[in-house]
């Protein structure tokens, strides 16, 4: 059974990195339909979504943390109205965008909330539909809430486009690395694994393939880039372990993860990027309650995880160094990554 007629479709999308990429299947699902897709999201889902061309138009909402006032939206929301979509759809009850697609002045304006608010009654919305459980990766839930509304067909593919002149660039400045390192988590510090333990890992991987060639990048800020410069000094000189020298952009994220053997990082958006590139990942998470949401599956994946009593009951019991995960080893580490990378020749 397909989906309504609709011709013209908003997407109001406003997440972060890991939530657009999440959101690129289910848009896909949309295009394949014949629809022209528009999307409202946020800056770095707009970087997102520039590698799947096929979408129409991005609207760029200036969200942050903490989030604007909703008044310096206003003047947004009117040329959306003025655009007389047909349906205008949110995979996320988050109250933001809810907001939008009820004043999207679309035909139809549909919503997937988990729980019910008294005032959701009081939206101009069409439809709502009970959003899918957590009990399934995120980008599997919102291709659930599109067989809701009629679409029938398994999940596409990412199918990331990142433009050839990108590849060049990235090509001619960096070798390829065996593996990709993210070792820092924006703005969560107890998702993070101790340097030293990813310093010792990495001895660890050599002492097996010393051939093995490791890359740590960082985002744009001074945090992330003093600890990729505090894991080179740990590591010690090694012409096969290497910091990046500035923080790529998301396109040129997506280069270097390509070329790369194996992505091993944090519970963050670096991961969900490697894995729409279809690359082998190790993943360190906190056994949380919406781990499922997140975590890669497959047998091209590893998700190495401890109890986190801090998450849990609401207290920091860790302060700047984060003991709960420090409780993974680096051994364990080690061999689920030796599971994944080629086999030396």
């Amino acid at each position: 059974m397909p989906l309504p007629g609709w011709k013209k479709i908003l997407v109001v999308d406003l997440g972060f990195l890991g939530d657009t990429i999440h959101s690129i299947p289910a848009l896909r699902a949309l295009l394949a339909t014949g629809a022209v897709v528009d999307v409202m999201t946020t800056p770095v889902g707009a970087e997102i979504l520039s590698m799947v061309p096929e979408i129409h138009r991005v609207w760029v909402t200036p969200l942050r943390k903490p989030s604007p006032p909703w008044w310096q939206g206003v003047a947004q929301v009117r040329q959306i109205r003025a655009q007389n979509y047909d349906s205008a759809l949110t995979f996320s009850g988050a109250d933001r965008n809810l907001f939008c697609v009820a004043l999207s002045g679309a035909r139809e304006r549909i919503a997937a909330t988990r729980r019910e608010r008294w005032w959701h009654g009081l939206l101009p919305l069409t439809k709502t539909i009970p959003a899918p459980p957590k009990n399934q990766p995120l980008f599997r839930q919102k291709i659930e809430t599109l067989k809701a509304l009629g679409w029938s067909g398994d999940a596409p593919e990412w199918s990331l486009k990142i433009p050839s002149e990108t590849e060049k660039r990235i090509n001619s400045h960096l070798s390829h690395p065996a593996v990709y390192l993210s070792v820092s988590a924006y703005g969560s510090p107890h998702k993070e694994w101790p340097l030293k333990s990813w310093a010792e890992m990495i001895r660890r991987v050599w002492e097996k393939q010393p051939q093995v060639q490791f890359l740590v990048g960082f985002a744009a800020s001074q945090r992330e880039q003093d600890r990729a410069r505090q894991l080179t000094l740990l590591v010690g000189n090694s012409a096969n372990f290497r910091a990046l020298d500035i923080s790529p952009s998301l396109v040129e994220l997506c280069s270097i993860l390509r070329q790369a053997a194996c992505f091993a990082g944090l519970d963050s958006g670096v991961l969900h990027l490697a894995v729409a590139l279809g690359r082998p990942t190790v993943s360190i998470f906190r056994d949380y309650a919406g781990k499922l949401e997140w975590a890669p599956e497959g047998k091209t994946h590893r998700v190495l995880s401890r109890t986190c009593s801090c998450h849990q009951d609401r207290i920091d019991r860790c302060g700047a160094e984060p003991q709960c995960l420090a409780a993974l080893t680096p051994r364990e580490v080690a061999e689920a990554m030796l599971e994944l990378l080629p086999s030396p020749t």
